[in-house]
């Protein structure tokens, strides 16, 4: 063989290499935003994209499709409207659920989604205490023996039950005077430059701005935004607001952090430090960048 035919060989095998490192790069991205999904309370596009993937041909190695369509099943549970036009659903999650059970990639969703069953635990014993429920008695008592006999068998660990004061605050972490005095604090650096790897008034990157001020307010809290988001215990969107993490994602990692200044059912705004306009305040719902790549929110608790 020739010294060209060599060459236009390697080309063509290269070719072929990055074409399938670009495939596997969709998927993995498209996996991720099922989670991202997820964690903000999507459910219905959870559910309608995780049974695209689970019938492309692409996706049959992968377990976390058949993951997040029976997860957002169980969410969707509590909409009682949803549930009675698709009652046949809830035999459908427990059957899937159960085969994931027993699938040897169920250990590692078992570890890398701790945080998810457990709250899900949570959600089922509240559903099956609704009265108020919009279904027949022989289908919540299926739900009930599947939950008694399979999925409590598993014993996964429960996330701390939040309690609210009269007013819809969850009462822990910070106090209301405490969140003010953090927010007023952190607005303090408005307009200070952008600096990768910064944490002073010399200049900030994102992380180094969030552990600045938390720091200040005598709260420990890692570096780096993605240990910043596996410290910080993660809380509903609804229950978000001054003082509390936001955190982003370009893809699997988290790669941006900012601290809300919103006061609760207000829309979310953050104050954090932007490579473009160093430290500023930005209303994330009207921001198609940082709506498009929003990962959830987490409270630091002391």
């Amino acid at each position: 063989m020739g010294s060209n035919s060599k060459t236009s060989l390697k080309i063509i095998l290269v070719f072929f290499l990055l074409i399938g490192i670009q495939g596997i790069h969709a998927q993995n991205k498209k996996l991720d935003r099922l989670e991202q999904f997820y964690t903000q309370g999507h459910y219905k596009t959870v559910y309608r994209k995780a049974n695209k993937l689970m019938r492309d041909p692409m996706y049959d190695a992968y377990i976390l499709p058949s993951y997040y369509s029976a997860m957002s099943i169980f969410q969707l549970l509590h909409n009682p409207y949803w549930m009675k036009r698709n009652i046949s659903k809830i035999d459908e999650s427990c059957r899937i659920m159960s085969t994931i059970f027993k699938s040897e990639k169920w250990p590692g969703i078992r570890e890398g989604h701790a945080h998810e069953l457990g709250a899900m635990a949570v959600l089922f014993e509240k559903w099956l205490n609704d009265k108020s429920v919009i279904v027949s008695a022989s289908d919540k008592q299926q739900l009930r023996d599947w939950i008694q006999n399979v999925y409590k068998k598993y014993k996964f660990k429960n996330p701390i039950i939040e309690e609210v004061d009269e007013d819809g605050l969850v009462a822990e972490g910070m106090s209301t005077s405490q969140r003010s005095d953090l927010v007023h604090y952190s607005y303090e650096f408005m307009g200070i430059p952008y600096k990768w790897g910064g944490t002073d008034a010399e200049g900030f990157d994102c992380s180094g701005f969030t552990s600045h001020v938390f720091k200040h307010a005598k709260l420990p809290l890692p570096r780096v935004a993605s240990d910043q988001y596996k410290y910080a215990k993660t809380i509903a969107a609804r229950r978000a607001f001054m003082g509390d993490l936001v955190f982003f994602s370009e893809g699997k990692e988290i790669t941006h952090v900012g601290i809300l200044v919103n006061q609760p059912n207000e829309r979310k705004r953050m104050i954090h430090s932007s490579s473009s306009k160093g430290i500023s305040v930005v209303d994330i719902e009207e921001s198609d960048y940082w709506r498009s790549r929003l990962v959830g929110y987490g409270r630091v608790i002391e």
